[in-house]
C-alpha cells in the first residue's frame, strides 16, 4: 500500500465515524466493550478503558433543541442542551452508563436531571476537588478515584493493575502522536487540513482506542516527508471550550490563519495529562492532575492559568489568540478579562468569539475572524 493510498484509507475511516448521529455510529464500536459516556477528560478513560469498557465522550453535537427546554434554563451552555437533547430523542440508548465530573454548576444540574430520566443504566458522580492547591485535594481525590474503581469492578469488569497500566501506556502513546500531528500540521496543512484536523479529535473520542492509535501512526508514516513551511500563514493561538466542530479550523484557514496550537479541553489541554508510568499507577492517575494548570473550573492558584497560557503562546510563537467560548460558560468567562489584560501586556492581539451551535452564525464569525487575521498579517 502506498503512502496516498494509505493516507486515503485512513481519512474515509475517520469521516465515516464522525459523519455521523450518535444513534448511528453505534454499528462502528467495538462489540466487546460496552461504550460508558463521559464529557469531561478529568474522568479518567484509563480506568473506564482497563475495566473492559469504551469511553465514548459526548460533545455536543449540533441538534435542533425540541426537548431539553423543558428542562433547563436558557442559560445552559450548547454542551448541556445538545447532550440532553440527544439523550431525549433516544440518539444515546447504546450507553450502558454515564460519568458526570464536578465542574460547572450546570453540568453539576444535567447530572440530577439525567439520572431522573432513567434511561441509561448506570450513573456516577466523580467528584473532582476544586481546590487543586489544598492540603486536602490529594487524599479527598484518592478516595474519589477508588470509589469510582470500585464502582466500575461491580459494574463493568475488573481492573487490574496490569490492564490498568496498558491502558495508561495506550492513552499516552495517543497524546503522544497527536502532540506530533499538531507539529506536523504546520508544514503539512495541505494534507491535514482543518475540518479533517477536527475530525481527527473527534473520532478519538469515539472509536476503540487501538484502532484510533493505529490510524493516528499510519497517518503520521503516510505524510510527506518534504512539505512547504506555511510562512505566509498566519499562526493563531485557539483557546476555550470543548470545540472541535470542523467549521471553526475551516474559518481560520479560509481567512489565511493556520491554528498552531490550542487550549481546547477537547485539544491540546489533555496533552497535561499525561500519566507518569512506571509507579503505582492510581496513584499516577491521580497526580497528573496536579502537575499543571488544567481547567478554569479548577483552582490552583491565582496566576496558575495565565502562566500556562503565556508559555504555551510564546512557545507556539503565534502572532495572535482566540477566545473560541461556549455562550453562557461562566468558569471561562470569569477568567477572561485577566488572560486578555496579560496576553496584550505581552503584546499579543486577542479576540473573543462566543458560540452556541457550530452549525449556526457562521457568517458573522467569518467577517470577524477575517478581520482579525488581516490586522495581524504584515504588510
Amino acid at each position: 500500500m502506498t503512502k496516498q493510498t494509505s493516507s486515503n484509507a485512513i481519512r474515509k475511516e475517520i469521516e465515516s465515524i464522525t459523519s455521523r448521529s450518535y444513534r448511528d455510529i453505534v454499528s462502528l464500536l467495538p462489540k466487546d466493550r460496552m461504550p460508558i459516556g463521559f464529557f469531561c477528560p478529568l474522568v479518567p478513560e484509563e480506568l473506564i478503558h482497563a475495566a473492559g469498557a469504551l469511553p465514548f465522550r459526548l460533545m455536543g453535537t449540533s441538534v435542533q433543541i425540541t426537548h431539553a427546554q423543558a428542562h433547563l434554563p436558557p442559560y445552559c451552555c450548547h454542551l448541556v442542551k445538545a447532550s440532553l437533547e440527544s439523550l431525549l430523542q433516544g440518539e444515546l440508548h447504546f450507553l450502558k452508563g454515564i460519568v458526570f465530573c464536578q465542574t460547572c454548576d450546570s453540568m453539576q444540574g444535567l447530572s440530577d436531571i439525567w439520572a431522573r430520566q432513567g434511561i441509561v443504566p448506570l450513573h456516577f458522580n466523580l467528584m473532582i476537588p476544586t481546590h487543586l492547591d489544598s492540603e486536602y485535594a490529594r487524599p479527598y481525590l484518592r478516595a474519589e478515584m477508588k470509589r469510582f474503581k470500585d464502582f466500575l469492578e461491580s459494574n463493568v469488569g475488573k481492573i487490574s493493575s496490569r490492564e490498568l497500566k496498558a491502558s495508561i501506556r495506550l492513552f499516552n502513546r495517543i497524546r503522544k502522536r497527536l502532540g506530533e500531528i499538531y507539529q506536523l500540521r504546520r508544514t503539512s496543512m495541505a494534507q491535514i487540513p482543518g475540518d479533517y484536523f477536527a475530525r481527527i479529535i473527534r473520532a478519538g473520542y469515539w472509536m476503540d482506542r487501538v484502532r484510533y492509535l493505529e490510524l493516528l501512526e499510519g497517518l503520521i508514516d503516510s505524510l510527506p516527508t518534504q512539505t512547504e513551511a506555511g510562512d505566509s500563514l498566519v499562526p493563531i493561538y485557539l483557546t476555550g471550550n470543548m470545540i472541535h466542530a470542523d467549521t471553526y479550523f475551516s474559518l481560520i484557514e479560509d481567512a489565511g490563519a493556520i491554528v498552531v496550537q490550542d487550549d481546547l479541553c477537547s485539544g491540546a489541554r489533555t496533552f497535561r495529562l499525561m500519566v507518569a508510568e512506571g509507579r503505582d499507577p492510581l496513584e499516577a492517575l491521580i497526580e497528573r492532575y496536579f502537575q499543571s494548570f488544567f481547567c478554569p473550573t479548577k483552582y490552583m492558584g491565582p496566576q496558575a492559568h495565565i502562566n500556562t497560557l503565556l508559555k504555551e503562546v510564546e512557545d507556539s510563537k503565534a502572532k495572535g489568540v482566540i477566545f473560541l467560548l461556549y455562550k453562557y460558560c461562566e468558569a471561562c468567562f470569569f477568567d477572561y478579562p485577566d488572560l486578555k489584560s496579560a496576553l496584550e501586556a505581552r503584546g499579543i492581539s486577542t479576540l473573543l468569539l462566543e458560540v452556541e451551535d457550530p452549525s449556526q452564525a457562521m457568517e458573522q464569525l467569518k467577517i470577524r475572524i477575517q478581520a482579525f487575521v488581516e490586522m495581524l498579517s504584515p504588510l
